[in-house]
């Protein structure tokens, strides 16, 4: 039998409102619409907000959501986050940030970091581009989904790229991967 599908949200400041209010009520009405699993407060400025990023762990919490920081494992750590997304810099600090949080999920592009990332003990990985998204390049699509079996790893594997729909669900529903990652699809 097919486990559910499990959601994680990642952020985009431009997408999100920069006023503490705005965005305590922008956000809630995501986390009322949809069931998250996990969600990860992204900014590749590193220009991050602490009140928005207060707001954030604050309503994760509320509704059982699993926090994630992206990139910046030191600030993760410091505000209490559940854990942290590591880039492609960070495939071999997995380890070491698995020793000080719960969660450590990371951004494969290929099979060979995906192998790599599962085999340093990442909670979970993401692999993209599955569908056409702005500026990522050719997608890897859904065929190349359809060749990887979760069951040959210990992390949880979620497609990311391009998913701003249902129509992305339904294809990928076509494969083995279970769980989804979007910036784009929560925002409807």
């Amino acid at each position: 039998m097919r486990k559910p599908i499990k959601a994680y949200l990642i952020t985009a400041p431009f997408l999100y409102p920069s006023s503490p209010l705005e965005f305590r009520k922008f956000y809630q009405n995501i986390l009322q619409k949809y069931k998250l699993d996990f969600a990860a407060y992204r900014d590749k400025t590193m220009q991050f907000d602490l009140r928005l990023i207060e707001i954030f762990l604050e309503l994760n919490d509320a509704f059982g959501v699993v926090s994630l920081l992206n990139t910046d494992f030191t600030l993760a750590c410091k505000f209490g986050f559940d854990g942290v997304h590591c880039n492609s810099m960070q495939l071999d600090k997995i380890p070491e940030y698995k020793k000080q949080l719960q969660y450590v999920f990371y951004s494969a592009h290929d099979m060979q970091s995906l192998e790599k990332a599962d085999k340093n003990g990442a909670n979970g990985i993401t692999i993209s581009p599955i569908f056409k998204t702005p500026n990522k390049g050719n997608p890897l699509g859904v065929d190349f989904l359809k060749r990887i079996n979760p069951k040959d790893y210990q992390a949880e594997i979620f497609a990311l790229g391009g998913i701003i729909s249902n129509d992305e669900i339904s294809a990928l529903k076509q494969t083995q991967i279970q769980n989804f990652a979007s910036i784009r699809y929560f925002l409807h």
